[in-house]
């Protein structure tokens, strides 16, 4: 069967072929089910207007960028276990009725499945606001992850309703993120001698003060074992998995923030969400990294008054470390531009490269000292 994005939604909103429009939305989706995206409009005879926001789903054996997992038991269990269909298992599960006030989910229209391999799903389309977020809407937004961790906690019986992928030892997806894309492939970035002596690469990492970046990142690599270990000793919630700014959508003219694009399916320590929430906007060059210091306090502060609210009682600490812990695991030994930098240079490579060199150290100035403290603690008692 083919994929037919027009005709379909030509069918959906009940126009001729010739009155829907199909726009390709530039982004760069990192994600390998995700095929393509488009603004979908259809013009009724009347001059009324549908809209839609199209996404296509593919199986990750169709994924170009398969090829860069080794060939072999690792390749073929990504293939095979990789769970491509998610984003339509969560809306269809009923999470929409588990988010707090002032959550909410995008109407989904329509899902089509054009094959074994191909699924479709027309979302309406949201107006976001461009621009920034103020410090006070990261609190605000921290604060609703902690009421939607608080009412998804382990045991929770709106975790009943939740997909096969879910169902899954806590913390197997970060593991499987960690083993591969960061112990395997940033291990080896870290090794990489003619990497580290990139021109590009060695002006950042000098100009930005931290000439022992790379031996400290070395340093901190193997601790991630242990720091996993205490994750999955926190209490767990399944969270939304990647709560970046570009998944959390404010809008013009409305109160709700819009949630998209579910991530991370097993249950997490509790905090998880903050990392990607301080670290999204930076990785997409939205927020300097020197806003670190005033945004982390505040998504801190406001995920613990969400959780209050809910009523789960969990030390501030362990908040502290699930947040900080995960972020880690997760982010701080793969925020260099490494693919861009084994491209041809150009003044925008050089800007991007200054400015992930100043996000890796503020990360690992900001999650080193407590790693470090809580598991010299944990050895301790051990």
């Amino acid at each position: 069967m083919a994929v037919d994005i027009a005709g379909v939604t030509a069918r959906l909103a009940a126009v001729p072929d010739h009155a829907v429009t199909l726009s390709s939305i530039d982004y760069a989706w990192g994600s390998p089910a995700t095929a393509g995206l488009w603004h979908a409009s259809a013009v009724h005879p009347d001059g009324a207007e549908a809209t839609y926001f199209v996404k296509l789903l593919r199986h990750p054996r169709l994924w170009p960028g398969l090829g860069q997992i080794p060939e072999g038991p690792l390749r073929e269990h990504f293939a095979s276990s990789f769970p491509w269909r998610f984003e339509l298992e969560m809306a269809l599960s009923g999470i929409g009725a588990v988010l707090p006030p002032g959550l909410r989910l995008p109407t989904l229209h329509h899902h089509e499945e054009f094959d074994d391999h191909h699924v479709g799903l027309w979302w309406e389309f949201v107006h976001e606001r461009r621009g920034p977020w103020s410090v006070a809407e990261f609190t605000h937004v921290a604060q609703l992850l902690g009421r939607l961790a608080a009412r998804r906690r382990a045991g929770a019986a709106a975790n009943d309703a939740l997909p096969d992928a879910c169902r899954i030892p806590d913390g197997a997806a970060l593991r499987y993120l960690v083993e591969g894309r960061v112990l395997h492939g940033a291990g080896a970035d870290l090794a990489d001698d003619e990497l580290w002596r990139h021109p590009t690469l060695d002006e950042a990492v000098r100009t930005t003060g931290g000439p022992d970046l790379r031996d400290e990142l070395r340093r901190h690599l193997p601790l991630l074992h242990e720091v996993l270990d205490e994750l999955d000793a926190l209490p767990q919630t399944y969270a939304h998995g990647d709560a970046s700014v570009q998944n959390l959508l404010i809008c013009d003219g409305e109160d709700d923030v819009v949630v998209i694009d579910w991530g991370f399916g097993s249950p997490l320590a509790v905090g998880f969400d903050l990392g990607q929430l301080l670290v999204g906007p930076m990785h997409a060059g939205l927020t300097p990294a020197s806003e670190i210091e005033r945004i982390h306090p505040a998504i801190l502060e406001g995920y613990l008054q969400g959780l209050a609210v809910e009523g789960f009682d969990v030390d501030p600490e362990d908040v502290n470390f699930g947040y900080l812990g995960s972020l880690f695991a997760r982010s701080l030994f793969t925020a260099l531009p490494v693919a861009e930098l084994r491209g041809s240079d150009s003044a925008t490579l050089r800007r991007s490269v200054h400015e992930r060199v100043a996000l890796t150290r503020a990360l690992l100035e900001l999650t080193g000292p407590v790693v470090r403290d809580r598991l010299a603690r944990s050895r301790a008692r051990a």
